[in-house]
């Protein structure tokens, strides 16, 4: 008995725990069960500029494709290993994906791009420099069916 309680006490003490913070009241909480939790803070669109310039710079190409957007606010275990951001990744985009479905149909697209902000982890510059925010954020894109991840850069 004592064992249930404790799978359902910790069941439920992670998504009520993020939820506490301010950034995270009133909005969909995440726990991706391995340490972090948090909220979704928006679902949007935004663009991602791609461009090819061949080696001898005799011709360049530019092109801009709207894509989805997802911003999560996270707290808990950080980390910058990329495998294990990437497996965050594409469990929060699985787990969303209904919702920028539903939020984006009438705009075509092929990426999403997934924002995960740390409000109070310090940045270590890893993904964003320094001078530009006080905060981490790590940003990637992955396909519009959530498979595989890339980042930026």
């Amino acid at each position: 008995m004592r064992i249930l309680l404790f799978v359902l006490f910790a069941a439920f003490a992670v998504p009520a725990v993020a939820q506490q913070e301010r950034e995270c009241r009133g909005k969909q909480p995440i726990d991706l069960g391995d340490g972090a939790a948090g909220c979704l803070l928006e679902i949007g669109t935004t663009s991602i500029t791609s461009t090819r310039t061949r080696d001898d710079g005799a011709s360049s190409k530019s092109t801009r494709n709207v894509t989805g957007r997802i911003d999560v606010a996270l707290f808990g275990s950080y980390s910058d290993n990329r495998t294990v951001i990437s497996g965050r990744m594409k469990a929060i985009c699985r787990s969303l994906l209904p919702q920028v479905q539903q939020e984006l149909a009438e705009l075509r697209y092929n990426r999403i791009v997934i924002n995960l902000v740390w409000p109070r982890v310090e940045n270590p510059g890893t993904f964003i420099p320094k001078s530009e925010l006080e905060f981490a954020v790590q940003p990637a894109f992955t396909s519009a069916q959530c498979r595989g991840v890339r980042f930026f850069g």
